[in-house]
């Protein structure tokens, strides 16, 4: 088997769209295509979502919201079990007729199967499963399977103690007794890994962790040109802006809040969450930080009024987080009643791509660090939990500095490149923060080097190739080597 010759077929719930899953889905695609020599046309999807493209099949089986999946997620930890093996074997036998006619009908050789070690995809990961052992049982050894362990319920405390029918069926997620290969995203996920291997009992153990394993972390594209840039330029460093973005502001309502308080938006200053509405996001803190900016601009005597920009949706997990984060935000503004602190939340003006419907105008989510970075602002990322961090490398690699909280996988990780991202370490927001913060709004010299130098720092060690350099070993072992 050629590498460049293999039909892929990729499974996720959502494709094209502006989760992280997605984002690495499109990511390996471009790597492999590019790097690999795979022809574009041999990527086939499998979702229950997509946004436009060739080979895309859709279907609501792999809807990780569907009212089967909220079932299965809210009864996880029940004791009372009646209906639930009901539940997941009927829908999961659905999904592997519908994997299994997909396959066939592509000629799928490798089927990269994403994030089916998390129980918000349970009944794909157990369709999938189902389809694959059958296969193997044959003795059939095609199609291959790897699995991208982006996240798991070894990960998540609230998935602690499963009851009877659900122990039952993690052996499929991502399905231990049949994968040809794993894609980590970090490597404290190897070890959580080999946890699970070793509870099914899995043959050949360290040899498939040495042979048909590896960690992917995510990496990041500079989509401008940025290299020719002199920098000891008095102008912003940023990308070139376009004229269909020119109205984002006012259509997210941010015009209409600032100049209600009596500003332009040239006196605004702008922070972006470029994150979904998830309680690990703490967002909470960079609502906290716009109160302390706005204090450091008055006090200095210059009036701002500074907004926070959320870009991602809400909904996936805790709907309640998006109430609490207007709570807090409100409770702010009564204890700071001059303020001028704006709270915008964007998800109904931005998709996964540009997008006029009827008479609302759409912009695409992977441009909006660049609009910010446009104006001057600065992106924020407090989060406690990340698998890697691929909303803070694409804010970085559309020239927008961001202030951070070092998470674990962040220290252990991505610190050691060398990324100029100020930070605190757990806990709140801290004087160096702000001052930080405040130093990267207003000095243009400085703001300038660090986006050079994190645009550096990106190209050298977090290109797209090694997407494919990590994965040329593994899919050839698969296809070349027995275990």
């Amino acid at each position: 088997m050629k590498l460049n010759e293999l039909r892929v077929g990729i499974i996720h719930s959502l494709i094209g769209k502006n989760d992280g899953v997605s984002i690495v889905i499109d990511q390996t695609v471009e790597a492999m295509s590019e790097h690999l020599d795979i022809n574009i046309g041999n990527f086939f999807f499998l979702a229950a979502h997509s946004s436009p493209r060739f080979n895309a099949q859709t279907n609501d089986v792999f809807w990780h919201k569907s009212e089967a999946h909220k079932t299965i997620l809210n009864n996880f930890n029940n004791p009372d079990t009646e209906g639930l093996d009901e539940l997941i074997h009927e829908n999961a036998l659905y999904a592997k007729h519908v994997i299994q006619e997909w396959v066939d009908e592509n000629d799928i050789d490798l089927i990269i199967a994403h994030n089916t070690s998390h129980p918000y995809n349970f009944i794909t990961a157990v369709g999938l499963g189902y389809y694959i052992e059958e296969l193997r049982a044959e003795g059939i050894i095609w199609p291959k399977l790897m699995v991208w362990w982006h996240d798991s319920y070894f990960e998540r405390d609230i998935f602690s103690n499963p009851n009877e029918v659900i122990q039952k069926y993690l052996k499929y997620l991502p399905g231990v007794t049949f994968v040809n290969s794993i894609a980590f995203i970090n490597k404290q996920q190897i070890d959580l890994g080999k946890r699970l291997f070793e509870q099914h009992n899995a043959s050949k153990l360290e040899k498939f962790f040495k042979l048909r394993t590896t960690v992917v972390p995510n990496t990041c594209e500079i989509p401008w040109v940025w290299e020719d840039i002199d920098p000891a330029t008095e102008e912003l460093i940023c990308p070139a802006q376009d004229n269909y973005n020119d109205s984002f502001f006012k259509d997210i309502g941010l015009v209409q809040q600032v100049e209600s308080r009596g500003f332009t938006i040239d006196e605004t200053v702008i922070l972006l969450q470029h994150t979904r509405v998830v309680p690990r996001k703490k967002i909470e803190l960079a609502i906290d930080l716009a109160f302390e900016l706005e204090k450091k601009f008055t006090k200095n005597r210059e009036k701002k009024c500074v907004a926070v920009i959320v870009s991602g949706h809400s909904g996936d997990e805790q709907n309640q987080y998006l109430n609490n984060l207007y709570v807090h935000y409100t409770e702010l503004c009564k204890a700071h009643p001059d303020s001028n602190v704006v709270l915008i939340f964007g998800e109904h003006n931005i998709l996964s791509h540009r997008d006029i419907i009827v008479d609302r105008k759409f912009y695409k989510f992977a441009e909006v660090p660049s609009i910010v970075a446009a104006h001057g602002g600065i992106g924020t990322y407090f989060s406690d939990v990340e698998g890697f961090g691929n909303n803070l490398l694409e804010m970085m690699s559309y020239g927008l500095p961001a202030v951070i909280n070092k998470y674990e996988v962040y220290k252990e990780e991505i610190e050691q490149y060398g990324f100029d991202l100020p930070a605190i370490d757990g806990g709140g927001v801290t004087d160096d923060l702000v001052d930080s913060a405040y130093r990267l709004l207003t000095d243009i010299s400085y703001r300038n080097q660090v986006v050079m130098h994190n645009l550096k720092v990106l190209k050298e060690k977090l290109d797209h190739k090694i997407i494919a350099d990590k994965l040329e070993p593994i899919i050839k072992s698969m296809y070349m080597r027995e275990l």
